[in-house]
């Protein structure tokens, strides 16, 4: 089964042409949020679809993009994130109907690692990679993305989709870009979770570009 990869993209003219060449034997739909930079010219040059919207919202992007996409399952990636070679092709093989992947840091540095080992193993406490898949009619089924949220709307629709489907998480990996962890520091982003997962908020995440 062939897939539709859809990238909302706010500003990430630094990042988004190395995601959009490693993608292969996939449908892409970039969704370009807000974007003030040259972030949809780069989209324009390898992306099947482009999409703009005047305002940031990755929900509402996110949204956008799955009304475009031609492929019965969708997936949902993070416009900085460098995904292996045979992934999407291994997510279209699937017998998943609803999932994610596993996640690597995009560097060697010891703590990136460590982070990313963490990070692979939170799916379910509702944390994302950084990708999940479901099939179209599921993502309608489960409520899409829910467009008042600013932050987190991947794991709120992935705890709700896999209700209804199956869920899994394929054996594969994704290349995590480490910047946030390098700005805010590793004991703060880790702090930063602890907090979330006992007091969730919905306030926004600040943009780092």
């Amino acid at each position: 089964m062939k897939v539709t990869v859809i990238i909302p993209a706010y500003n990430e003219e630094k990042y988004i042409e190395r995601t959009l060449q490693a993608i292969s034997d996939a449908e892409i739909v970039v969704v370009c949020n807000g974007c003030t930079d040259k972030t949809e010219d780069i989209a324009r040059k390898y992306a099947d679809t482009v999409i703009v919207l005047k305002e940031k919202g990755v929900s509402r992007a996110r949204n956008a993009g799955a009304k475009e996409a031609c492929s019965e399952r969708l997936v949902f990636m993070d416009a900085d994130i460098l995904p292996e070679k045979d992934l999407f092709e291994k997510i279209g093989e699937s017998r998943y109907t609803v999932g994610t992947c596993k996640v690597k840091a995009d560097s060697s540095y010891l703590f990136d690692r460590v982070m990313m080992f963490i990070k692979s193993n939170i799916h379910y406490l509702g944390y994302c990679t950084g990708l999940i898949f479901c099939d179209k009619d599921l993502f309608e089924q489960a409520g899409r993305f829910e467009e008042s949220l600013s932050k987190k709307e991947d794991g709120r629709l992935l705890r709700r989709a896999r209700t209804l489907g199956n869920f899994g998480i394929v054996d594969a990996y994704i290349y995590n870009n480490m910047r946030r962890y390098r700005k805010k520091g590793y004991i703060r982003i880790c702090l930063f979770w602890i907090k979330e997962y006992l007091f969730p908020s919905t306030k926004e995440y600040e943009s780092i570009r």
